[in-house]
């Protein structure tokens, strides 16, 4: 990477005068966080392929009689879910914030440039803010992962495979659940649209806790279609709404902006598998006054039952 002073030359010249600027008045821009993950459980996995098993005891029940009669069988499905290893490589020359605006960035005290004002800023006010977003919005629902070319810098959406291709790869083997939805949620529609979408989730998950995860912009029309069609409602909590007389809790993912895609699963089969907890910073090194960071980790999504995910698209 290259740092860019072009425009902070062009208008503030090309010397350094210290007239109490600071990091104050660097302003980073808005980045959205990593929401997605934070609704799945976590699981902390050492390798790099998580695999586990589905048991089924078939139907035992039957009427009386004398002899014995056995009946069920008991049987076990293999799944796995597959952690990516994804990374962040980036260099640059901290001596480009010289003679500018930006030389309080500097320190020409310290030879180390990996010690700079420059690289503790970009590491914390940058790098991660943007990891996480880069991560949300191209990865964990639209990703689609594929193999690294070799030598070449890939995309933030072919680190792994995200909720949508897990969908339609469910909807696909006829695993996941698919709902047919009697017309495109609107905003005049949609409290009826996602409550008729609750509706198609199997009566038996009536007491299990579930979550319905959809675009923000279509939940924001759920909000005001509900507040248009009943009003004020003293006992709704739009911070946390749940579909009047269920159990099902309504989340809008800003992974999910632009999607036509709505689905729903119970809390704990939303599954998010790192090697380790949390972030670790980069690692910085430096060589010939050029510093590189860098870091690397394993992540990946997925569901520990495909049977109890319902999914529908318009």
């Amino acid at each position: 990477m290259s740092v860019s002073t072009t425009k902070i030359v062009q208008q503030f010249g090309e010397h350094y005068i210290p007239e109490g600027q600071n990091e104050k008045r660097l302003l980073s821009a808005l980045r959205t966080p990593a929401v997605t993950t934070s609704f799945a459980k976590p699981i902390i996995y050492d390798g790099d392929t998580y695999r586990f098993a589905h048991t089924r005891l078939g139907e035992i029940v039957q009427q009386f009689q004398k002899k014995f009669t056995p009946k069920g069988d008991l049987s076990f499905e293999p799944k796995e879910i597959k952690l990516r290893n994804i990374k962040l490589d980036l260099s640059l020359f901290p001596d480009e914030v010289k003679g500018s605006w930006l030389g309080f960035l500097q320190n020409l005290n310290e030879q180390e440039r990996a010690k700079w004002p420059l690289v503790r800023f970009l590491i914390e006010k940058e790098v991660l803010p943007q990891l996480k977003q880069d991560l949300e919005l191209q990865a964990y629902f639209k990703g689609k992962y594929e193999a690294p070319t070799e030598g070449t810098a890939g995309s933030s959406s072919q680190v792994l495979d995200g909720v949508k291709t897990l969908l339609e790869a469910g909807i696909a083997d006829s695993t996941m659940n698919s709902v047919a939805l009697s017309g495109a949620i609107t905003q005049s529609n949609a409290l009826d649209i996602i409550e008729e979408f609750v509706d198609n989730i199997d009566p038996l998950l009536n007491g299990t806790k579930m979550r319905v995860y959809m675009p923000e912009k279509v939940l924001r029309w759920y909000h005001r279609d509900k507040r248009n069609t009943h009003g004020q409602d003293v006992n709704y909590n739009p911070a946390k709404p749940v579909v009047d007389f269920t159990n099902v809790e309504l989340v809008g993912l800003p992974s999910m902006a632009g999607e036509n895609y709505i689905w729903a699963t119970p809390v704990d089969n939303f599954l998010y598998l790192r090697r380790t907890n949390g972030m670790k910073k980069p690692k910085v090194e430096e060589s010939k006054r050029e510093v590189f960071l860098m870091a690397d980790w394993w992540e990946g999504l997925g569901f520990g039952y495909n049977q109890l995910v319902y999914v529908a698209k318009w």
